[in-house]
This record gives structure tokens, sequence and C-alpha cells, in this order.
């Protein structure tokens, strides 16, 4: 969520950017406060930015992108907490954009809609009928543990993944700053365990 100066180069940009995405990871960054300061640093520097033209270019479904972009995006943070993306991997824009495709081929499948491929061949690698049931299940899971969250705290996490700051979810919940940071931490908690207790089962 950073990058300010005009001055900066491309190569301090990246990273910086890199750095931030490091911090991300429970096997780099022990501290879950700092991890979540991380995820608002990536959010708001525009890190999403361009998962969600992914999703503006890629989704023919009935969905609304900004609900592919919200799963998406909570579904990487539970998958980076879970301890399931390194960097070696691939980069982390990608593995959010690959999570994003899965969501929208869910979508495609619940409305029977068509998706233009135009970005897909970027990301769109062999899966086996077992990864696809997985994606599926987490889909189904994220989906149930959002709507189990009370009102509030299910409206503050939603928000906090489509980029609203702290300040301007208070204001949009007339709530106070406290109480919102609270609430996205508990939020945050809650999904993780339903997650972990659902796909474990």
């Amino acid at each position: 969520m950073l990058a300010r100066s005009g001055e900066l180069t491309m190569h301090s940009f990246s990273s910086a950017a890199g750095d931030v995405v490091y911090r991300l990871l429970p096997r780099h960054n022990p501290d879950p406060e700092d991890r979540a300061v991380a995820w608002d640093q990536w959010l708001n520097s525009g890190g999403a930015d361009p998962v969600r033209k992914f999703i503006r270019w890629s989704n023919g479904t009935d969905t609304d992108d900004d609900e592919i972009l919200q799963e998406a995006l909570i579904t990487a943070y539970l998958k980076v907490e879970q301890g399931e993306y390194e960097l070696r991997d691939v980069p982390f824009t990608a593995y959010v954009k690959r999570i994003a495709w899965y969501k929208i081929m869910e979508a495609s499948r619940r409305h029977a809609g068509s998706v233009p491929l135009d970005e897909a061949a970027e990301i769109a690698d062999e899966r086996s009928d077992t990864e696809r049931v997985e994606y599926w299940r987490e889909h189904e899971a994220l989906r149930t543990a959002l709507a189990e969250l009370p009102p509030r705290r299910s409206r503050v996490i939603v928000l906090y993944e489509n980029g609203y700051s702290t300040a301007e979810i208070a204001q949009e919940l007339r709530i106070n700053e406290d109480l919102v940071r609270k609430e996205k931490s508990l939020g945050l908690r809650q999904l993780r365990d339903k997650m972990a207790l659902a796909v474990a089962q």
C-alpha cells in the first residue's frame, strides 16, 4: 500500500514490493500484527490492481467483479496464513490471479455463464480433478464462513479486502477506528479457524 515518491526507480519499487510480500509470509515473519500491516501496505500500494484488471477482462459471469476480487483476496490471505504460498513458486500477483481465475470458473458453473479467456493464458495451467474439487470446497467453505460472521464484522472484512482504509471503513459504518481494527482482527481470526476446520473435514 505504499509508493509515494516520484523519485523511486523501478528497481527500488520492485524491491519495496518484494519486501512487503516477504513480510506476508508466516514462515519468514512470525509477527501476526506485522503481517496484517504488510497486507494493508500491499493493498494500499495497489497490489490488487492487476488482479482487479484481470478480473474485469476475464469475468463473463453474472457475479460482480468486486465480489470475485473480494473472495480471491480473502482466499489468498487464508492460504498465505496457512503457509501455502512461497516466493519461489510464482510471483505473488500471479498467485492471486490464479485464485481469481478459479473464482471466475466457480461463478461460471453456478450461473452457466461464458468466460472470456483473453488473459487466462498467463495463469491457466493444467490442474487435476482433485485440485479443482479442492478449490470448490474452499470456495464453499469461505462463503459459509463469511455468512456466519456477525453482519458488521463481515462488512468490515469485505470493505477491508476491497481496499478501504481503517478510517474509510469507520466512516462508512459510523463506528470508531479502534472498533474497526478489533472487528477486522476478530473476523480474520474466525475466518482462518473456520476455513481450517472446513478444509480438514
